[in-house]
């Protein structure tokens, strides 16, 4: 089992897409940059179990070990997500980071007040692209509008 299926504890799909619920999900650059980022974070009180800090390669494996468990069903609902321009679309856009060498830092946000220490020890750090995914939908903290 990888890391991030570890992290993810397998809870990190909604209808065959990647939607890791209670979670930031930042992109950095490069491995350095999330590294720093998830270092931070421990700094500032989270737990390490809670944070994560992967290079782009491990998130390539995860999404293509996502795509043999779900087959079909997951391909289907995947393209059914881009059809409505929601998910899968993030999920594009961060794999094809990922294959460009970005790393990315996740974070188990288990209550509003945790996201919000996590996002300030995040922002300053400049990921490219920041989202908090809740169970009501996602949240653009960086990088998207």
């Amino acid at each position: 089992m990888s890391r991030l299926a570890t992290f993810f504890k397998n809870k990190d799909v909604e209808f065959g897409v990647f939607y890791p619920k209670h979670c930031i999900l930042a992109v950095f650059e490069n491995l350095v940059d999330a590294d720093r980022a998830k270092k931070e974070l421990i700094h500032a009180g989270l737990m390490d179990e809670d944070v994560i800090s992967v290079p782009g390669e491990e998130v390539v494996r995860f999404a293509e070990d996502h795509l043999l468990k779900d087959g079909l069903w997951g391909v289907l609902m995947t393209e059914l997500s881009r059809i409505f321009g929601t998910e899968a679309l993030y999920a594009d856009k961060d794999l094809a980071a990922a294959k460009k060498g970005a790393a990315f830092v996740a974070v188990h946000c288990p209550t509003e007040q945790v996201k919000i220490e996590a996002w300030k020890s995040l922002q300053p750090r400049h990921p490219t692209v920041a989202r908090y995914y809740s169970f009501s939908g996602i949240e653009h903290l960086a990088g998207e509008t």
